[in-house]
């Protein structure tokens, strides 16, 4: 049986929601367009829309795997399967994970603050900033974590309105001709569409703070499907807006739709967007900062707090030494391999391993019984 956390460590079922949706809801929704369309250009709609249903499968391959944890965890479960020494090295790595997680949603927030509001100012600042500020959240709890999660759902789509503007200049014929790609290029479009929807990696982690969590299934379908259909319009307005030549050359499409939008008491709406994007990288970088914290205190006997300023540290030594933008891409690439590997390589073959574990039990016992 899983280990019991206690209940006012807990988090109701519903709010699985917000914390999957704004730990996906992240820094990627700014450029995604121009990566995405490589490969299955105007199709690359459905090459994310196809991703977007992938993670539906990921998330009962979580919950199956789950079942079977001890300690209601991915890290009790590690040690669990391959005892303590190798289990505590698979935490580490998924410790690494975390880090990467944070190290890129800071340091692509950082290109376009440095880019579109403060040239001059040093990126360290910016970094220290971000950092402290999550320091600030997540020593306060998972529950105070949850809060700000809500807020990066209801922001992002609040923005959506925004998208009225661009879609008064639509071209549809954009999207012609359709469905005229090989499967290797919507394959390749759905590659660059997967760290969209990193996030849902952490319901590893989250499960036994969860109430009642096998309650709590469907609200974690419904923050991934909340989350394709949010990615899914901003992309077929991108589409329609962009044609496929100009997205190739276009970095942050997202932030250029936002300076069509003309309003009596705004000029540049793209600042709007720019600095209310603090916001929303909140959450994943304070999710997966709690979730590096809850690695390092199962494998290590330090307290929380010193842990959560290590990670703090980590990450600010780790961006520090990402200088110029060709890091970036390439931050991007190893997040989106390592996000790959994870969900899709290593999380079906330890469902796998569990099963006939759990299978090879069940017939020992009741040969044993018989």
């Amino acid at each position: 049986m899983p280990r019991q956390i206690k209940e006012s460590l807990t988090v109701s079922p519903y709010l699985l929601w917000f914390m999957i949706h704004g730990t996906q809801t992240g820094i990627a929704m700014l450029n995604f367009q121009s990566r995405n369309i490589k490969g299955a250009q105007q199709d690359s709609w459905l090459s994310l829309l196809l991703v977007g249903l992938s993670l539906h499968a990921v998330v009962w391959i979580i919950y199956a795997i789950m079942k079977h944890a001890d300690g209601g965890d991915i890290l009790h479960l590690h040690r669990q399967l391959f005892g303590k020494w190798l289990g505590d090295t698979m935490n580490l790595l998924f410790y690494g994970y975390m880090l990467l997680f944070i190290v890129y949603q800071i340091r692509s927030y950082m290109e376009v603050i440095h880019i579109w509001a403060f040239p001059t100012t040093p990126i360290w600042f910016v970094c220290l900033l971000i950092l402290l500020t999550a320091v600030y959240i997540v020593t306060g709890g998972l529950r105070v974590i949850t809060g700000i999660c809500f807020f990066c759902v209801v922001i992002p789509t609040l923005l959506l309105i925004s998208i009225y503007f661009p879609l008064q200049y639509a071209h549809w014929t954009n999207f012609l001709p359709l469905l005229n790609h090989t499967p290797l290029e919507y394959g390749q479009s759905a590659f660059h569409s997967l760290n969209l929807f990193y996030g849902v990696e952490f319901l590893l982690l989250l499960h036994p703070f969860i109430k009642h969590p096998e309650k709590s299934r469907k609200w974690a379908h419904i923050a991934v499907a909340h989350s394709t259909v949010l990615y899914l319009i901003v992309a077929i307005v991108t589409l329609a807006f962009f044609n496929v030549q100009q997205l190739e050359h276009t970095i942050w499409p997202t932030l250029i739709l936002s300076k069509v939008a003309r309003l009596p008491f705004i000029d540049r709406f793209d600042y709007v967007y720019v600095f209310n994007w603090f916001i929303v990288i909140l959450p994943p970088v304070c999710m997966a900062m709690w979730a590096g914290t809850r690695i390092l205190r199962q494998v290590t006997p330090l307290r929380s707090k010193p842990l959560v300023w290590f990670t703090c540290g980590m990450s600010f030594v780790i961006i520090a030494v990402l200088q110029g933008p060709k890091t970036i891409d390439k931050l991007d690439s190893v997040v989106t391999w390592a996000g790959l590997v994870l969900l899709y390589v290593y999380l079906p073959l330890l469902c796998l391993w569990v099963h006939i574990i759990q299978r090879y039990q069940n017939r020992r016992a009741a040969v044993e019984g018989g």
